[in-house]
């Protein structure tokens, strides 16, 4: 699989469908997004399979805090592209060696995000439900 585009974002370039950004700055660097920030590189991609591939493989890194060593800076730290296009190209390497188990625990992880997603919409459904019997009985005395 040939290695993504990795470059810095600019709102002036125009998008296309197998591509995806990466934080650049902060404790979060090295975090894959689906919508740019002006803090952000883009990952361009070939095809669906090979941005999926270099999205769960950043997500992964990024989860694991695989980035923090590679920050600089010591008021905003941030991550230098060629860091991270080297590194990316060193991980892709070593998975995909092991193309099926990775596709495997990737599918797991999509799972989990799922059920994490669920249940983050759930806990802000019970604190609006607090909010609002709370409300209620402030209102009446107001």
């Amino acid at each position: 699989m040939h290695s993504p585009k990795i470059h810095s974002f600019n709102p002036k370039n125009q998008s296309t469908s197998f591509e995806f950004y990466i934080l650049s700055k902060g404790l979060n660097s090295g975090k894959p997004l689906t919508a740019p920030c002006p803090n952000s590189f883009v990952c361009t991609c070939n095809s669906q399979e090979q941005k999926d591939f270099y999205y769960w493989l950043l997500f992964g890194l990024w989860k694991a805090k695989y980035f923090h060593q590679f920050l600089t800076g010591s008021v905003i730290p941030f991550l230098r592209i060629s860091d991270l296009k080297n590194e990316v190209c060193i991980q892709a390497e070593k998975v995909g060696r092991q193309k099926e188990e990775y596709k495997s625990t990737v599918d797991k992880i999509k799972l989990l995000e799922e059920k994490e997603k669920a249940i983050r919409q759930n806990l802000a459904l019970i604190n609006d439900l607090k909010r609002a019997m709370i409300y209620r009985h402030l209102k009446s005395k107001m």
